[in-house]
This record gives C-alpha cells, sequence and structure tokens, in this order.
C-alpha cells in the first residue's frame, strides 16, 4: 500500500506522463475482429516495435507507429488463437513490458514480459 501512494505521488508530481502511461489509450492489448491492437505511449521515443513469442522476438519485425505525433504508438497484428508473450522496444534499446496489462509472466532474465490471450 505504501509503495502504490509513493509511486502515485511521485508520478502525480511530476507534471509529465511517465513512458508508457496514458489512462486514455486503454488498458492493454485490445482484441478486435482485425487483430490485435497494441497501444505505447511514450513522448519521447523516436522509435517502439513490438517484439514477442509471434515474431520470435524480433527488434525489426513489427515497427509501431505514432500517426497523430502524440506518443501514442500503435499497431494491429492478426494474431490467431492462441497465448503470446510481448514487450515493447523503445529506441532499439529499452525492453519494456505493456504498463497498461497487468497479465505478466518472468522473462528468464530476471524481468517481465506481457502476456495476450487471443480466444
Amino acid at each position: 500500500m505504501l509503495l502504490a501512494v509513493l509511486a502515485s505521488t511521485v508520478v502525480a508530481g511530476c507534471g509529465t506522463p511517465m513512458p508508457g502511461m496514458d489512462p486514455s489509450l486503454g488498458s492493454g492489448p485490445e482484441v478486435t475482429e482485425g487483430g490485435v491492437l497494441f497501444t505505447y505511449y511514450d513522448t519521447k521515443a523516436s522509435r517502439v516495435n513490438i517484439v514477442g513469442d509471434f515474431n520470435n522476438w524480433s527488434m525489426t519485425a513489427d515497427p509501431m507507429y505514432d500517426r497523430e505525433g502524440d506518443g501514442g504508438w500503435t499497431i494491429r497484428l492478426p494474431l490467431g488463437p492462441g497465448r503470446y508473450e510481448y514487450k515493447f522496444l523503445v529506441d532499439g534499446t529499452k525492453w519494456i513490458p505493456d504498463p497498461a496489462n497487468q497479465d505478466t509472466a518472468g522473462d528468464g532474465f530476471g524481468g517481465l514480459n506481457s502476456i495476450v490471450i487471443v480466444e
């Protein structure tokens, strides 16, 4: 509880959104008729890729796009039924689990991967 209070105080006090933390952009991946829509928010990023077991963790296969120039990076992937682990790769160096998705699993390197399930 104390940690949650401290985190909200720090975020509230900084005046700018933390990367990945824009509640107006949804709450994790959205399974749609056309595929799974992934969204990541980072106004300072110059490039974002989605990496996961669906693309063999390729650092270049699936670039995301900030079409509005507001830091809202998106991509829609045509994923079939299954369970998928993924992260966002920001500027080719920062591997970040989806901050809007609470479904996670260990990544084998001391961090977390995000999980999306398509039924």
